[in-house]
Formats: C-alpha cells, structure tokens, sequence
C-alpha cells in the first residue's frame, strides 16, 4: 500500500488528507469517502478563486511528503536566480 497526500480548494474552503491506498483512483475515491463522512474537515481559505477547483495529490515516501519547513534554516539558498542584474 502507497500513501498519498489529497488536498482539494473549493468554493472558499481547503480540504487536506493523508489517505493509503493502492493507486492514485482508489486513494481519490478513498478522500471522498472520509469527506462524505466528515473524518476531514474543512478549513476556511479566500486566497483561492471561489469560481474554481483545485484537486492536487502526490504519492508521499515513507507516509511523509519531502519537505520539512521545521528543519529549514535561515539563509539557506533554494534554486536559482531568475533575474541576474550588473
């Protein structure tokens, strides 16, 4: 079993979730079945477009997606310019 990580933006709310699942269909199927039940709940959001949907999901590794903003230090440089000047 694989763990994903759903998360949906609609109609001013954000909805997050880590579900297991054997693929991505069954994972999605899974989130609206918790959704459907009310073991997610919804958070206020207004930064996105009211008007649309935002569904995005990734497969996490370990049951923990890659990035720890807790770990991350000041000045730690990430990527690259897009703009050089001089």
């Amino acid at each position: 079993m694989k763990s994903y990580r759903i998360q949906i933006r609609s109609e001013g709310k954000y909805y997050d979730g880590i579900i297991k699942a054997n693929n991505d269909a069954e994972a999605l199927q899974q989130f609206k079945l918790k959704l459907t039940n009310g073991e997610i709940a919804a958070q206020d959001e207004d930064f996105y477009n009211k008007e649309r949907v935002f569904i995005s999901y990734e497969e996490l590794k370990d049951g923990t997606t890659e990035v720890n903003i807790g770990e991350t230090s000041v000045g730690v440089q990430m990527g690259g310019s897009s703009v050089t000047t001089g």
